[in-house]
């Protein structure tokens, strides 16, 4: 009997201890909590190289047809540029320069840079950077999130024109022989 009273007064202590509910149906919500960091992504370019060509004309100048408004070689695109939040998209751009530099001074009436317009299209508005020198740059900020629309960035070169010593522009020089590089740097990045 004292071991019936025991339990007896335990089932009552039982119910009486907060906290523990006694009904047909208990509820409780729990709240799942998560945060999305911002980032940029920008997928891999279609080519990672735009040949222009021959850039002679046939007086050894920079040929006439490359100095136009017309985008020159092939444009590459660059698909899956994004940004989940304010963010800045920057350009930097290099002439093409000659290569393999002959062992003589450069002459006056030569070149050995050439620059021109490196525009590039698909964000809300086109950026552009005329590269003279070595850290030649554009870019623009974005207050929201941001993708490209399909196919993606392009990249379109145009406008090319010698350039003297003095690293400004100036028509009608001789172009010396050898490859010319130039290079076109686009980096996304959020806003702290």
């Amino acid at each position: 009997m004292f071991h019936r009273r025991k339990l007896l007064m335990a089932g009552i202590a039982a119910l009486a201890v907060p906290g523990i509910a006694h009904a047909d149906s208990v509820s409780q919500q729990i709240d799942i909590d998560a945060t999305v960091d911002g980032a940029c992504g920008m997928g891999t370019p279609v080519s990672d190289e735009i040949d222009v060509g021959d850039l002679s004309g046939p007086d050894g100048t920079l040929d006439g047809s490359l100095t136009g408004a017309m985008v020159q070689g092939n444009s590459t695109i660059i698909a899956d540029a994004w940004c989940n939040t304010s963010h800045k998209l920057t350009m930097k751009a290099t002439p093409m320069e000659l290569q393999n530099l002959p062992g003589y001074a450069q002459p006056s009436y030569m070149a050995r840079k050439v620059t021109y317009d490196a525009t590039l299209v698909g964000w809300p508005s086109n950026l552009g950077v005329r590269p003279h020198g070595g850290t030649d740059m554009a870019f623009t900020t974005v207050t929201g999130a941001r993708a490209a629309p399909s196919p993606g960035l392009e990249l379109q070169i145009s406008a090319l024109e010698t350039m003297n010593q003095s690293n400004a522009e100036q028509p009608d020089l001789m172009l010396e022989v050898g490859e010319y590089r130039g290079t076109v740097t686009i980096t996304l990045a959020t806003n702290p």
